[in-house]
């Protein structure tokens, strides 16, 4: 246990041995030498040695002054959940007592270093749509429009995990550069032996080791230009504790209402009310679920910049709209970006809480300010809530700098520019939920552009410009790693196979979205899949009670509802090879290799393993089984056990490749609810898979308000042997959301 000690600002003389984690250092001893001679002059680094510990398994510290600092705690949706943490064990503090060192330079820069061993993996640093294993590779951890690597994304949360067990999560709202196993310190104990690269002929073959373009780092090097820099430590038995801790710790993870958990679908950017209403009634004359209808810009008197206000030549009674809507238990959700208007009613009282520049010509809000918040909430309660609508997309939080307020801008909270690039996703998020929505007892499952640390706790799921499958695929991986939501969602397609497979890759996201803003496609617009797709939507409808009851485990123990495969026991070191670079002259004159990842799997809940066809034209893949049995979730074959294997669409009949693991126990509806409103008293068939007893927490409560927080909820734990006997054991007294369990079907014959 670390003791808590008064800080000191004072940075020590001399540089102590950094101490690398213990149980790595016998395969060190192999990988370094210890043969690096004392420097004439030392240059010094501080010892980190003043750790608060608020929970089991979480240290904090902070070097220099936080005063000035914003921190993404601050943000949160709600505060830590220490008892919860309390239960998860006692681990020790991950590094020796002396291991972690810092500097504060005299250009401002403030820098961390944190060792780790050459056989750990690093994993995380928010929405990456490339990656999710990290090492070796140099981030800037800057908010901004979607990029393909380098750390620049609408979600760049400042959090990673390593295999070995910890997490670390840097706690201030700055730009963050990171050097990940990359920079070699002069005055390390610990370097990689130096290589010659070009030796005579005969003595190739005599040199242990080879040349390396990257020498391997003994730690992780984090730096910002700041007063302070807050850094926090997380550690657990395994990559999904540390994950479930910095969740927990954030506010525990996010509850939606069981509306959005159901079909969505986006019209055209230019629909007016009637348009809306005929493509509703589309869907019924279809056979199509549908829960939530969503208004692109066109529903504003003006947009970019926006007023926030009813165009009525396109919607000319919005209470009667939207009411109507509602009698079909459909939800609505109004498409914004934050930026206001001259025109808006907004403008004049806003205009002295906003910062120096402009967005698409319209003013900023500080939204730090509770004066700015408050203007918003008023008049979103006033025009918006008050006559039923349900939610909201946040667009435009996130880059491109010539499309954000510069660097050097000021805003009246005295907040730096670049606190408020990295943190407005996050404002917009707190000021929504907070400060709207709970204030009226209400829950929503919204979207937003951009999101970053401490976020777990919202009912936000960001979006994106990107639309290549295989990177969406990845971005479910690793929002799941760091407290977000994301959602794949579909736009268009340029065949019915490519449409096919997109939609069976949304329909198990965390939002099932269909943004045709700019297409204005349907479903059933390629005909040849119709039923295909109409399988998919109706099979996550049916799916419910097991994934509210998953968004419940996030809320309460923090494991993300759709989770990365390494997250998952008995997969950590599948799906990934490293390529050893080949010299040449003119496009790899380094000879440098990289890491080629597998990232086309996921876990939805915590049983249901699926790997979506994702390439336009595919209908074959090969499938990684982790270790321990699995089965083919339509049939309840047995498939394997930690191996590959081969999956077709012609033998799944055009449905997705789903896998459950051994003693599964699913609840889902028999049929599938047209919507949420539908499904509400419906009863349960239950699913057993494998040949061992299997159990299932069913949460329930009322599906729309914040009464669970008060209590108003229940879990019947259903137990299921492998002969199908069953049993229900019912905790709490809240409502019944589902209907009665009636059948048990034992699928492994």
């Amino acid at each position: 246990m670390i003791h808590h000690n008064a800080y000191t600002k004072s940075i020590a003389a001399i540089l102590l041995s950094i101490a690398l984690v213990p149980h790595t250092q016998a395969k060190q001893a192999d990988f370094m030498h210890n043969t690096v001679k004392q420097a004439t002059t030392i240059e010094s680094l501080a010892t980190v040695n003043d750790w608060n510990q608020p929970a089991n398994g979480v240290w904090i510290t902070s070097i220099g002054d936080m005063s000035q600092e914003l921190r993404y705690t601050d943000l949160a949706a709600e505060p830590p959940r220490i008892e919860r943490l309390n239960t998860l064990g006692d681990p020790a503090f991950p590094f020796e007592a002396d291991a972690i060192r810092y500097s504060i330079n005299p250009d401002g820069r403030l820098m961390i270093r944190i060792p780790c061993g050459p056989d750990e993996k690093l994993y995380g640093y928010g929405l990456q749509l490339d990656k999710v294993n990290q090492t070796s590779r140099v981030l800037e951890l800057n908010l901004d429009h979607w990029g393909l690597g380098g750390g620049r994304t609408h979600a760049p949360v400042p959090f990673y995990v390593s295999s070995k067990g910890y997490g670390v999560f840097f706690n201030t709202a700055r730009f963050l550069k990171v050097y990940n196993q990359i920079s070699n310190r002069k005055d390390a104990t610990q370097r990689p032996p130096e290589v010659d690269r070009n030796p005579p002929v005969d003595e190739i073959a005599s040199q242990p080791d080879k040349w390396q373009a990257n020498p391997m780092g003994d730690s992780v090097e984090a730096a910002i230009r700041g007063s302070g820099l807050e850094v926090i430590l997380f550690a657990g038995d395994s990559i999904l504790e540390v994950v479930q801790r910095y969740n927990l710790y954030s506010g525990g993870g996010a509850l939606p209402p069981l509306w959005g958990l159901g079909f969505w679908h986006r019209v055209h950017a230019h629909h007016n009310a009637a348009q809306v209403e005929a493509e509703v009634a589309e869907y019924s004359e279809n056979r199509f679920p549908l829960d939530v209808i969503g208004l692109e810009p066109g529903w504003m008197t003006k947009s970019y910049p926006c007023t926030f206000e009813w165009q009525t030549k396109r919607f000319p009674d919005p209470q009667a709209f939207t009411q109507g809507l509602l009698d079909q238990g459909i939800r609505l959700n109004l498409w914004e970006n934050p930026y206001i208007s001259e025109n808006a009613k907004l403008y004049e009282d806003m205009y002295p809480l906003s910062g120096s520049h402009t967005v698409w010509l319209g003013i900023v809000p500080d939204f730090t300010l509770p004066e700015a918040r408050q203007l918003l909430t008023d008049q979103h309660n006033q025009d918006h809530l008050s006559i039923g609508i349900s939610g909201y997309k946040m667009d435009e939080v996130d880059g491109y700098d010539r499309w954000l307020w510069p660097e050097h801008a000021t805003f009246p909270s005295g907040n730096s520019a670049e606190a408020l690039r990295q943190t407005y996703g996050l404002l917009l998020q707190k000021t929504l939920y907070q400060d709207l929505f709970k204030k009226q007892n209400q829950r929503t499952y919204s979207l937003v552009r951009a999101s970053n640390g401490a976020a777990s706790g919202y009912p936000f799921v960001i979006y994106s410009d990107s639309y290549d499958h295989e990177q969406y695929i990845t971005g479910l991986s690793t929002a799941s790693l760091c407290g977000i939501l994301w959602t794949p969602e579909i736009r268009s397609a340029k065949s019915a196979r490519e449409w096919l497979n997109r939609m069976q890759t949304v329909c198990f996201s965390p939002m099932a979205n269909l943004n045709a803003w700019a297409s204005g496609v349907k479903p059933w617009d390629f005909p040849e899949v119709t039923d295909a797709v109409r399988n998919v939507i109706e099979l996550r409808m049916r799916l419910l009670p097991y994934f509210y009851s998953s968004f419940a485990a996030y809320n309460r123990d923090g494991i993300p509802p759709v989770r990365a495969m390494i997250l998952e026991g008995g997969f950590e070191n599948a799906g990934a090879t490293v390529v050893e670079g080949e010299l040449d002259g003119e496009t790899n004159p380094y000879a440098t290799g990289e890491i080629i990842e597998k990232n086309d799997q996921f876990m939805f809940g915590p049983s249901i393993m699926v790997a979506p066809f994702y390439q336009e034209h595919a209908t074959e893949r090969s499938v990684q089984l982790p270790a321990g049995n699995w089965y083919n979730f339509y049939t309840g074959e047995f498939v394997g056990n930690n191996t590959s294997i081969i999956v077709n669409a012609v033998e799944l009949k055009d449905r997705t490749p789903l896998f459950v693991k051994e003693g599964a126990v699913i609840p889902m509806f028999s049929e599938a609810p047209l919507n949420s409103k539908a499904a509400k008293g419906q009863d349960i068939t239950v699913r057993h898979y494998g040949r061992t007893t299997g159990r299932f927490q069913l949460y329930e409560d009322d599906a729309t308000t914040f009464d669970y927080q008060r209590g108003a909820s229940r879990i019947r734990t259903i137990t299921v042997n492998a002969n199908g006997n069953f049993d229900i054991q019912t905790e709490g007294s809240g409502p019944a959301l589902f209907g009665r369990i009636n059948h048990v079907e034992q699928m492994t014959k």
